[in-house]
């Protein structure tokens, strides 16, 4: 599989704007798993409730602009390196819209969710007509959102998860629960349906983290030979991740698998367990393309489970909406940035040996992607 397909793959929810409709599943057909009865289960997109909110329709009249639009984007966080993708993408899409202004206002609240309370307000005032965002904290900053919504200034949300929240206009989201479940289903099958593991979610509050943990013990539920030991939250970070599973490693001896579905994470606990001397006991999910996991797991091919994507591109499809709420053509509640399973033989096509690990597979061109 090229890089190309499979962004194509991404590409997918960007025509399906046309017809204002979440994007259809995109999925992997999966053998039985031993031990384990994955079939009791509802479908993915029957059980996810962001799939079940992305239908509704949005009145987009009240954002409908005149002339140029001033876009602002309240990063939650730009520490990750997902997110400076994602704003790239961002930045890059708008560029090819006449629509929006060249001066894009960015601002950074450090993970604290007070910040991006008054970054979102600040944005407000500034005279900004629209703003794209992902968050610290969903909750924490819903009136936030809601007073921008209020003066007619449409929300767009790239930040990963569905958020159906009054304050939030429309979501290019990445269904959360879809890929916890072929995440979790994929460790199963790793796993032949017995063993003991932890979890590793990104940041607690977040839809990604609720939804993740959610669709990994309604797999578990069907897999009683599997036995969760502990859930931490690694915040989508490798440091941090690296830290919990030292602990971990102390703690839990016994541990055999590891479900983290970000590469960020999986790299920072697969270098604990190294330094442990358990790494040839522990099985890991497969994790998404973050550079450095998958550079990783073409360097430990024992090790490879594959890859479920996690595309930063949902930056550009929020662009995408955006341009059609301020033109006050009608959109859904969620467009769906498709997640794609790459087995473990396909890895290597994907990995970029001679790129940072803080890399991820996009096609921006040359001037646009970070700088390193």
């Amino acid at each position: 599989m090229r890089l190309g397909s499979v962004l194509a793959k991404s590409a997918l929810a960007l025509s399906m704007l046309g017809a204002c409709v979440a994007a259809p599943a995109i999925g992997d057909e999966m053998a039985p798993v031993p031990n384990c009865t994955l079939s009791k289960l509802p479908s993915p997109e029957a059980a996810s409730n962001e799939a079940a909110g992305a239908k509704g329709s949005v009145d987009t009249s009240p954002f409908k602009k005149g002339g140029t639009v001033k876009l602002g984007v309240s990063a939650g966080y730009l520490s990750n390196s997902w997110v400076v993708f994602a704003l790239q993408l961002i930045k890059y899409q708008a560029s090819k819209d006449s629509l929006f202004a060249t001066d894009i206002r960015v601002t950074d609240a450090g993970f604290n969710a007070n910040k991006q309370i008054s970054d979102i307000h600040d944005l407000i005032n500034s005279g900004v007509d629209a703003i794209i965002y992902w968050p610290v904290d969903d909750k924490a900053i819903e009136p936030a959102l809601e007073d921008a919504v209020h003066k007619h200034i449409p929300t767009v949300n790239v930040g990963g998860g569905y958020n159906g929240a009054p304050g939030v206009t429309t979501n290019a989201y990445i269904d959360q629960y879809i890929l916890g479940r072929m995440v979790a289903e994929h460790l199963m099958a790793e796993l032949k349906g017995k063993g003991d593991i932890l979890s590793l979610l990104p940041i607690a509050g977040t839809t990604a983290a609720v939804d993740q943990d959610r669709a990994l013990k309604d797999v578990l539920g069907v897999c009683p030979d599997v036995h969760l030991l502990d859930t931490e939250n690694g915040d989508w970070n490798r440091a941090k991740s690296q830290t919990i599973a030292q602990n971990w490693a102390q703690r839990f001896p016994q541990a055999n698998g590891l479900f983290s579905p970000a590469g960020q994470m999986s790299i920072g606990a697969a270098q604990a367990f190294d330094q442990a001397g358990m790494l040839d006991r522990i099985t890991f999910s497969p994790g998404d393309e973050y550079n450095g996991w998958l550079k990783w797991e073409v360097q430990h091919p024992k090790k490879n489970s594959g890859v479920v994507t996690f595309p930063p591109e949902a930056g550009a499809v929020g662009v995408d909406l955006m341009a059609k709420i301020v033109r006050g053509e009608p959109v859904s509640k969620g467009v769906r940035v498709p997640s794609v399973y790459i087995p473990p033989d396909q890895v290597k096509s994907i990995a970029q040996m001679d790129k940072p690990d803080d890399w991820w597979a996009t096609e921006l061109p040359a001037k646009w992607q970070p700088s390193h």
